[in-house]
């Protein structure tokens, strides 16, 4: 039971982690057109292993892109140029298609870990 349980651990900590990525992502997709903002990333490791066995993954940290977006023109005569937002659309959509991949992926090995533990507890009673 520890082997299927320690499983479940890693694939719902992997879960966790995918969610935080692509939150991260919309994010920085909703605020594409918001002039001066800034993207943010995530960025995960390896959260170790007790016994040989996976603990999973975990956010290590966020981190914002302080790369400038492309200049807008002042709206008023005499202000600076403002910065439009350095979002850009193609890596963040790739990238949600990655996370939502590995979110199901870890989804499906949650279920079949659970499943597992439901059949040995039928077997027991």
């Amino acid at each position: 039971m520890a082997i299927s349980g320690a499983g479940m651990g890693a694939a719902a900590s992997a879960l966790r982690a995918n969610a935080f990525r692509v939150a991260v992502s919309a994010n920085n997709v909703a605020n594409i057109n918001t002039d001066g903002f800034q993207a943010s990333g995530v960025s995960t490791v390896d959260a170790g292993y007790v016994g040989g066995i996976g603990r999973g993954t975990r956010v290590e940290a966020t981190f914002r892109d302080t790369r400038p977006g492309a200049p807008v023109p002042a709206p008023v005569p005499g202000l600076p140029p403002a910065a439009s937002s350095n979002t850009e659309l193609a890596p963040e959509m790739t990238g949600q298609m990655a996370a939502s991949l590995a979110y199901r992926a870890n989804l499906a090995a949650f279920r079949a870990g659970d499943e597992m533990l439901r059949t040995l507890l039928d077997m027991r009673t």
